[in-house]
C-alpha cells in the first residue's frame, strides 16, 4: 500500500489523541479507556512497523545496487578471462584445445556472446568450477582473475536474497496488517463520537478529529479550510519543517516534498507546529528538493507555505 495512506492514519490517530487529552473525565466525547488504549498500542505498533519497513527497503535499495555493481565488474573480468583464453600463443595451444578450455569456461562454440546477468553468473560460477579442471594451468584463468571473480560473485550471492525484496516484502506485510489494525481503531473512535450525542454523525465534534461531519441538504459547511500558514523554517539537522502556530481552522499541518525534476509528495503529518519531511522515507543524497507545508483539516488542505529549497549532501 502507499506509503501516504500509513502517514494519514497516524495523523487521524495522533489527532485523535491530542484531542482526548484536553477533554475531562464527564466530556461524553471522552473515549473510554479500553478504546484509548487500543489506539494507542495500534498507533505505536503501526509506527514501529513502517520504521521497520523502510529500513528494509532501504537495505533493498543498497543491496540491489550492490548487486548490479557486481555484475557490471564481473562483465569486465570475464571478458579479460575470455580475452586471456583467446590471446593464448598459437604455438602454446591448438586450436581444438582452445575451443576445448572456452568450451569449459562457458563460452559455447568459443564465442563471447551476450553478456545477460543470468549468463554472467553462470560465467561466473563455472569460471570458479572449471578451473581446477583445465589439463594444462597455463591455459586456466590467471589465480588473481579468479581471486576477483571469486569475491564479486560473493557480492552478488550476499546481496541478491535481499535485492529480490524478500525480507522488504514481508516487513511491509507486517506494516499493511499493522495499518489495517489501526484504520479500524480509528473508526471505531468515529463511531464513538457518532453516538456520543444526539447529533450522531452530524456533531461538530467530528471536525476535532479530522472528520467531516454530515451535512444535512443545503447547510454551508461547517468548517473552512485552514488558513495561511506562517512562514515556514527549515532545520537541516532534524529534517522538519517549523511554523510559529498551526493556521487557523487546521487541525494538523502536512509538509511536503518534491524532488527536482519529480512530483510532490506527502512527507510527514503532526498535529503540533513541527513537522518531520522524511516520515515518508529517508531523502536521497545528491536530491535536490522543495520542502513546503499547509494546514489541514477534514475538508481539505489550506494554501501552500513558502517553499524552501534543500539539497541533499
Amino acid at each position: 500500500m502507499p506509503n501516504v495512506l500509513v502517514l494519514e492514519q497516524i495523523e487521524l490517530a495522533e489527532l485523535a489523541q491530542s484531542v482526548d487529552e484536553d477533554r475531562v473525565a464527564a466530556d461524553p466525547f471522552k473515549l473510554p479507556a479500553a478504546l484509548r488504549t487500543l489506539l494507542n498500542t495500534r498507533l505505536a505498533d503501526l509506527q514501529a512497523k513502517d520504521a521497520v519497513t523502510l529500513l528494509t527497503e532501504g537495505g533493498r535499495a543498497t543491496a540491489a545496487a550492490n548487486v548490479r555493481a557486481a555484475l557490471d565488474q564481473l562483465t569486465v573480468l570475464l571478458r579479460d578471462g575470455y580475452n586471456f583464453i583467446n590471446g593464448i600463443g598459437s604455438f602454446s595451444i591448438s586450436q581444438a584445445d582452445r575451443l576445448g578450455v572456452f568450451t569449459a569456461y562457458g563460452w559455447e562454440s568459443g564465442l563471447i556472446g551476450e553478456f545477460t546477468d543470468a549468463r554472467v553468473e553462470a560465467l561466473a560460477n563455472q569460471a570458479i568450477t572449471a578451473t581446477p579442471s583445465i589439463p594444462t594451468p597455463a591455459h586456466a584463468y590467471p589465480a588473481a582473475l579468479l581471486t576477483l571473480i571469486t569475491a564479486q560473485l560473493a557480492i552478488v550471492n550476499a546481496n541478491q536474497p535481499i535485492a529480490t525484496g524478500g525480507t522488504a516484502q514481508a516487513a511491509t506485510a507486517a506494516r499493511d496488517l499493522a495499518l489495517d489494525l489501526l484504520q479500524t481503531a480509528n473508526d471505531r473512535v468515529r463511531y464513538w463520537y457518532c453516538q456520543a450525542s444526539d447529533d450522531e454523525d452530524q456533531t461538530p465534534e467530528l471536525a476535532k478529529i479530522g472528520r467531516q461531519p454530515r451535512r444535512a441538504s443545503g447547510d454551508a459547511q461547517s468548517q473552512p479550510l485552514p488558513s495561511t500558514t506562517g512562514t515556514a523554517t527549515f532545520d537541516a539537522a532534524a529534517l522538519t519543517l517549523t511554523i510559529p502556530a498551526l493556521p487557523d481552522h487546521a487541525t494538523s499541518l502536512r509538509a511536503f516534498r518534491k524532488p527536482a525534476g519529480g512530483v510532490g509528495q506527502l512527507a510527514g503529518t503532526s498535529t503540533t507546529n513541527v513537522v518531520s519531511v522524511v516520515a515518508a522515507g529517508p531523502l536521497t543524497p545528491g536530491v535536490t528538493y522543495e520542502l513546503w507545508l499547509v494546514g489541514h483539516n477534514s475538508q481539505g488542505d489550506g494554501p501552500e507555505s513558502n517553499h524552501i529549497t534543500h539539497m541533499v549532501t
